[in-house]
């Protein structure tokens, strides 16, 4: 009988308790989320601009402007018979981040093109340095532009500090830490929703004037003297991209892993994990 007995207590003993795998799937979801979050911001790729072949064409032709495809028709060269000095101005397409807009070509097309006056360099824009295209952006553009960099930024301290509460709260046993850690996750999520939405919304006012030229009256999509591009801007077409996405999971990610660190706290008040690991 006592032989009996004692397997079941040294499997009992040898057991891993539930709360360990809640803690390592805790542990995974909040590694998940947070490289999304990262990546998201960190990316390039929040949204592309294209240029529409059709109205390009008719743009072109009511303004008097000569157009020049090049790269199987993947970049126009816009030339003005009265201004034949402008006539290095191309229409590209781009990709853009949160703090950057880049020339979306490889660079063996940007040695192609330099062949007939394309720039090579800059083929990005900083919004975070102060140059002259900030003069060119709209003030409203400007307002929304500097808020999604905010509030990215703001995420971004709020993941790496939460990572480190998270860490200790666990590694101590302080229990108010992960409680802490579960709210900054919400926080984080929080501000990446914000960015995700003015991202979003950003070009929304181009929709309303899409009939104006000046309606988002910015240099994105071109590349060398604007004047002769003036009235072709109508043709641009702005698309979110992967990037937005992919925040968007990070989000989700994020609310989750939030909800899961304050239960994680009710779970360590009454059931020491680190007692068990140890």
């Amino acid at each position: 009988m006592e032989a009996q007995t004692a397997t079941p207590q040294a499997e009992c003993e040898c057991g891993v308790h539930p709360s360990v795998f809640y803690l390592l799937a805790t542990l995974l979801l909040t590694s998940c989320s947070t490289a999304m979050l990262c990546a998201a911001i960190m990316t390039d790729h929040w949204e592309h601009v294209t240029w529409e072949r059709a109205a390009l064409a008719a743009l072109a032709n009511t303004s008097n402007t000569v157009l020049q495809w090049l790269l199987d028709e993947k970049v126009a060269k816009i030339e003005e018979p009265s201004h034949r000095k402008n006539s290095g101005t191309f229409l590209v397409p781009m990709n853009g981040g949160i703090w950057t807009m880049c020339v979306s070509l490889e660079e063996e097309e940007v040695t192609i093109l330099s062949r007939v006056g394309f720039p090579t360099e800059p083929l990005c824009t900083n919004y975070l340095a102060n140059n002259q295209d900030e003069e060119i952006r709209a003030d409203w553009q400007h307002r929304m532009q500097n808020l999604s960099i905010s509030c990215a930024l703001v995420c971004l301290i709020v993941l790496g500090s939460a990572a480190l509460v998270g860490a200790f709260g666990v590694c101590k046993h302080q229990i108010s830490a992960v409680l802490v850690t579960g709210v900054m996750y919400l926080l984080a999520g929080l501000f990446a929703m914000f960015t995700l939405m003015i991202i979003h919304f950003k070009r929304m006012q181009r929709v309303s004037t899409r009939s104006s030229p000046h309606g988002d009256d910015t240099a994105d999509g071109v590349v060398g003297p604007r004047a002769p591009a003036l009235p072709l801007l109508s043709a641009r077409e702005f698309t979110t991209s992967w990037s937005l996405e992919l925040g968007w999971g990070g989000v989700a990610l994020a609310t989750t892993t939030s909800l899961l660190w304050i239960l994680l706290s009710k779970i360590m008040r009454y059931n020491p994990i680190t007692a068990m690991l140890l």
